[in-house]
């Protein structure tokens, strides 16, 4: 091994959130973002999630505005007192642009 990034798409760092949604559509689970592209994301949890094999999420960035995701996870790492999770996208969508709820009481 080269010791090159092999990663489809460089990544960036994020300090953001995702939010996990069940099959009924409701929150799951919330998480950290750790880094993203525009293939998959790492997110971190406090204690570990019981992950279907494909699910919804949804991303906030200051930035790229409200993102929407189908996705699954290809890889998990315990640590100390939190859980890792690397996802990779099935689909990606902005929901909302950003500044979408500026000047909203005036």
């Amino acid at each position: 091994m080269n010791g090159k990034d092999k990663r489809r798409a460089p990544r960036s760092l994020r300090d953001s959130v995702i939010e996990i949604f069940d099959a009924e559509g409701n929150v799951a689970a919330t998480g950290r973002l750790i880094d993203f592209s525009d293939t998959g994301a790492s997110f971190f949890v406090g204690d570990p999630l019981v992950m279907p094999e494909r699910f919804r999420a949804r991303l906030r960035f200051l930035d790229r505005g409200v993102l929407d995701a189908r996705a699954r996870v290809v890889w998990m790492r315990r640590d100390k007192n939190m859980t890792r999770y690397g996802i990779a996208f099935d689909s990606l969508k902005r929901v909302h642009p950003t500044g979408e709820f500026k000047n909203i009481w005036g």
